[in-house]
Parts: structure tokens; C-alpha cells; sequence
């Protein structure tokens, strides 16, 4: 083939490409779901879906593929043809994981940001019967004990609920014995059945299950009160200032998806997050729209990274 050959079939491929992106999306949208059915991150992404459908005039399908800290749904959508029609919706897992383990099968750099969805602040837990009526008690109960010791239940290696465990680690000084789950969820099943001491979950998933009595409230992780939880006070207020991390939940995609798909994927995020049905059901349960440009959602990611990382020393964390 010669040089001008060669040139005429990237041509080609180039326009055929761009033919492609301009038409997308021709047919369903697959959003996956590295967690089981019920957490955060799963009612993120059927939230949004839900809204993406009327606006792409194409069905979003939202899949939950499970397991191990949330990499599997994760390395399956790297590793998917960067087509525009896989996505990934995620969480903290997406810059931590492989600052705590190295059995990751795909490579960071095999997923590119979209958009930021939200943020929400982590609500650590207790069992109804715990007689501690915040974080601070509670500490003070362990302490008096001859045990010293909390068994924390966590949706995973690298989630938030992880990270949430070893900040409680750093900041009290007590012995916090993470135990991984499939979701957060099911944190909150084995915290109501006595299984588990603590757990870490986000507003959106604990807010209902508090205000019914299943669970107890000790804190939220942030620098100020959730609108759904207008009565529990912040780690800041009970003196753990350091306990400070939330549950953000993004969209990714696989790397070398054309940057014009990113951008209409993009755009109508931004779309669906300001629709009226989707306002509702985040800021009922006390959840923060974000939105922004996918250079902003990057920088995003690469600051938690480097937080986080720290953490990760401080608590000794690595596997």
C-alpha cells in the first residue's frame, strides 16, 4: 500500500468516525453499576438514567455487576468497546483502589471522566440499641470497655464506608476492624441485625431507614449538617474534625471514546441533574448536585487521589 494509500484510508476512517459521533446515539445506552441494587451509586444511576432516556430519545439500561470493591463493574467497562454506549457511574472506588490494592485488572488510565453527578456526606451508623447518642459517646463507650475494638461493615475495599472506617481509625485512636460487603445496602442490613458495631453510608441511602428507627445516627462526615439530617451533628461539631469525606458519584467511560460523544454524554448530564423530577429526589434525601465540565471532574478525581492517599499511609491501609 503506498503513502497516499495509506493517507486515503485514514481519511476514511477519520470521516467515518466522525459520521459516527454525530449520529450517536443511535440505540440503548448501557450504564453499569459496580455495586449491588440499593446503594448509593445505584440510585444515582437509575436517577439519572431515568432522565437520560427522555433526553438521548434512546433506553438507558442501568446494569449492576458487583464485586470486589466495585472493580469488576469498573475493569468491565475499561475494558468495553469505546463506543458511546458504556458507561461506567461510580464513586470513591474510582481513584482508591489501586491506592490500597494491586489486583486491579484494568489501568486508571483506561477510563476517562464525563461529569461529576453528586456528592453526599457519609452518615456513620449504629444499631438502634446502641446506647451512644453521637460518634463521641460512642467512642468514649469502647474506650471504657476492656475490648476497644469496633467491627466496621464497608461496601468494599476503597469505598467510601473503607475510607470512612480508617479516618475513624486515625482520629480515636480505637482498634476499627473493617468488614467488606457487596453494598451499602447490605452495611445496613448486617448493622440492623447485630453484626456488625458501625457503618458509614450516605444520605441517600440511610436517611430513610434513620427516620423509620431501623438505624442510629452518630455523624456526618462534612463540615456542616445535611438538609435530610438537620439534627445530627458533623464529626467537625463532635471534635474529629479529620473525619471529613463524602460519597461523590461520577460517570466514566471507556478511554478513546470519541471526545464529541463525551461531550453530548456530558451535556446532557448537566441536563438531567437540573431536571425538576431528579432535584427532588436528590435533595429530599439530602444529596449535592455538582455537574461541571469533564476538565473539572479530572481535577476533581486527581485531588482526592492525593488527599486520600494519605489516609492510606496514615491508617495502613495497603494490602
Amino acid at each position: 500500500m503506498t503513502f497516499l494509500s495509506r493517507l486515503l484510508v485514514l481519511a476514511l476512517v477519520l470521516s467515518a468516525n466522525s459520521v459516527f459521533a454525530q449520529a450517536w446515539p443511535t440505540r440503548p445506552i448501557t450504564i453499569v453499576v459496580p455495586f449491588a441494587p440499593g446503594g448509593n451509586i445505584d440510585i444515582v444511576g437509575r436517577t439519572v438514567g431515568k432522565e437520560l432516556s427522555q433526553i438521548l430519545k434512546q433506553p438507558v439500561i442501568v446494569e449492576n455487576k458487583p464485586g470486589a470493591g466495585g472493580m469488576v463493574g469498573a475493569t468491565y467497562v475499561a475494558k468495553s468497546k469505546p463506543d458511546g454506549y458504556t458507561f461506567l457511574v461510580s464513586s470513591n472506588g474510582l481513584v482508591t483502589t489501586t491506592l490500597i490494592r494491586n489486583d486491579q485488572q484494568h489501568k486508571d488510565e483506561e477510563l476517562v471522566p464525563v461529569t461529576l453527578l453528586t456528592i453526599a456526606p457519609s452518615v456513620i451508623i449504629s444499631n438502634i440499641n446502641n446506647p451512644a447518642s453521637n460518634l463521641k459517646e460512642f467512642i468514649n463507650n469502647i474506650k471504657a470497655s476492656k475490648d476497644n475494638r469496633v467491627v466496621f461493615a464497608t461496601a468494599g475495599v476503597g469505598t467510601t464506608p473503607h475510607f470512612v472506617s480508617a479516618l475513624v481509625k486515625i482520629a480515636t485512636d480505637v482498634d476499627v476492624e473493617p468488614i467488606p460487603y457487596k453494598s451499602g445496602s447490605d452495611t445496613v442490613t448486617a448493622l440492623v441485625g447485630g453484626q456488625v458495631q458501625l457503618a458509614a453510608e450516605s444520605t441517600q441511602v440511610v436517611t430513610p431507614k434513620i427516620k423509620a428507627g431501623m438505624v442510629k445516627a452518630l455523624a456526618v462526615t462534612y463540615d456542616q449538617r445535611s438538609a435530610s439530617l438537620p439534627d445530627v451533628p458533623t464529626t467537625k461539631e463532635l471534635g474529629y474534625p479529620s473525619i471529613l469525606i463524602t460519597h461523590f458519584v461520577g460517570m466514566m467511560a471507556p478511554a478513546g471514546t470519541p471526545v464529541s460523544i463525551l461531550e453530548k454524554m456530558s451535556q446532557a448530564n448537566q441536563k438531567a441533574l437540573q431536571s425538576p423530577e431528579v432535584k427532588s429526589v436528590f435533595n429530599g434525601a439530602g444529596t449535592i448536585i455538582v455537574g461541571g465540565s469533564r476538565a473539572s471532574f479530572a481535577e476533581y478525581l486527581q485531588k482526592e487521589r492525593e488527599r486520600l492517599k494519605v489516609v492510606v499511609q496514615d491508617a495502613k491501609m495497603t494490602q
